[in-house]
């Protein structure tokens, strides 16, 4: 996708998360957009396809939302990179170049001025720091502190839309979400400038030098409270060595440095039309030129990036979920029973219910049931399915929940999950119907229930970090048991992937 349609995906993303009850985004928007993106998608090639369906349904849905609520047009502009930064930022630069060379000692040009040794210097310690940070774990750039400075520079403000509103929470998530999924686009966009910036402040204080050389006399020499002629000779020669075997301009002995220290304020130094020609090779070779390489490959870089800008894959559910709204990829759950044979009747039931749940077209199907204690083996034998959208772990309530059994089992799927970042969302579902059939007709029974149902949530939630589901699948009538299967088997988190 382009930077722009990703930006209006994870808009539209915090907004569906957040907005749960469709106060932002109605039943009746999400259709309409999804048959708008049916119908884009299917006028581009198969390779194209999702992407278009992703884009139109979110390009539909932001621009009914700016209509609606003109404050969302303020989010997506406040996450926009501001291009007059990028031009008024190196133009700065270059002025406080141009004015840098007032060396403060009238027509002395000092040859170890902090302006022409420091510009090097520093851009040598860039150069290292650049050299070590490609070997080194990436940081997260758009959430780093320049980036908000630059944020600010640019003008931009949270809307003013509503204290604790759906809107306000979704903006709040869309901005995390949004500086995470474009740092990199945004660190080569930093990086463009600052490169461009460092090369136009060395333009511009080679340029001013030469500029005022034209009707001034510089005299160059140098002074130094703890360096002799023997230290500054070898420090201008490493400095401008290269420089001068490139252009023929040989640096003094070190007697003819020692003539040229300053040992009065009108006294020592010499014509400076050699040195500066040597400190202007010297810049354009360490400074200009490899800044303004560097600048053009982030800036081409960064434009790269916005034409194709990275988006989640598959292990994304909140995207993979969208597709399978496009009806050419169905929905997908597979149920693992723990220590309990379901019988027919359940199985149908359930199956019913979770194609009622996740569309007609979903597939559902059953593994066989996990031995007790033979969770390790188990998992071991039955690989992961990227394709699965629901992994469902089925128990009885007439068990006793262990931590070492059947949390063991939960936490060992759950571990393989974040580790293979599959995005299929675990959950849990706990058949009440065995423990009523048993324990009917007696006093407590919905008790016992919730004590039972107690000591499940515990040894799930501490094992995998999940609330298991109750339900009665022998008896709840089928309607009721697909709304609440919906309504509980994805947890709010999942929508953001």
């Amino acid at each position: 996708m382009t930077e722009d349609e990703a930006r209006q995906v994870e808009l539209v993303r915090a907004i569906e998360t957040e907005d749960r009850a469709g106060s932002l985004i109605t039943r009746e928007d999400v259709a309409q957009a999804e048959a708008h993106a049916r119908s884009a998608s299917q006028s581009v090639g198969t390779r194209r396809a999702s992407d278009t369906f992703l884009s139109s349904r979110a390009t539909f849905l932001s621009a009914r939302l700016v209509t609606r609520h003109p404050a969302v047009a303020s989010v997506l502009r406040r996450t926009r990179w501001p291009g007059w930064l990028g031009v008024g930022l190196p133009v700065i630069a270059a002025m406080a170049g141009f004015t840098a060379n007032e060396f403060g000692n009238g027509k002395r040009l000092d040859l170890l001025a902090v302006p022409l040794l420091g510009t090097i210097a520093w851009n040598i310690v860039v150069y290292l720091w650049l050299l070590l940070a490609s070997v080194g774990p990436n940081s997260a750039i758009g959430t780093d502190p320049l980036y908000r400075a630059i944020a600010r520079l640019a003008g931009f403000r949270a809307a003013n839309i509503g204290v604790g509103t759906p809107l306000q929470r979704a903006a709040n998530a869309f901005d995390q979400r949004w500086a995470a999924a474009s740092a990199t686009l945004v660190g080569a966009r930093v990086a463009r400038t600052l490169h461009l910036s460092a090369a136009l402040f060395a333009i511009g204080l080679i340029g001013g030098i030469y500029l005022r050389a034209l009707v001034v006399e510089y005299r160059a020499g140098w002074e130094s409270t703890f360096l002799n002629p023997t230290s500054v000779h070898a420090v201008l020669s490493a400095i401008l060595g290269p420089a001068s075997w490139v252009s023929g301009v040989a640096i003094p002995s070190i007697e003819g440095i020692a003539a040229i220290q300053w040992t009065g304020p009108q006294t020592g130094g010499v014509n400076a039309a050699p040195w500066i020609h040597l400190y202007t090779v010297t810049v354009l070779g360490l400074v200009v030129i490899p800044r303004l390489v560097l600048s053009v490959w982030q800036g081409a870089r960064g434009w790269r990036l916005s034409k194709r800008f990275p988006m989640p894959g598959r292990e994304d559910f909140y995207l993979r979920r969208l597709l399978r709204s496009a009806g050419s990829d169905p929905s997908k759950a597979r149920v693992t029973p723990y220590a309990y044979q379901p019988g027919q009747e359940t199985r149908r039931r359930l199956a019913e219910a979770l194609q009622s749940a996740l569309g007609d077209g979903a597939e559902v199907r059953f593994d066989e049931p996990v031995d007790y204690g033979a969770e390790e083996s188990w998992t071991a034998a039955h690989p992961a399915d990227p394709d699965d959208d629901y992994h469902i772990l089925l128990f009885t309530l007439s068990a006793t929940p262990e931590d070492e059994n059947h949390g063991a089992l939960a936490g060992l799927l759950a571990a393989r999950m974040k580790r293979e970042r599959a995005g299929t969302i675990l959950a849990a579902i706990v058949d009440e119907s065995p423990f009523r059939s048993h324990f009917a007709g007696q006093s407590g029974l919905a008790e016992r229930i919730e004590a039972r149902l107690q000591a499940w949530r515990k040894v799930l939630s501490a094992a995998a970090g999940i609330a298991p589901l109750s339900i009665d699948l022998a008896q709840q009538p089928g309607a009721d048991l697909a709304q609440r299967i919906e309504s509980g088997l994805i947890p709010d988190g999942a929508m953001h992937g």
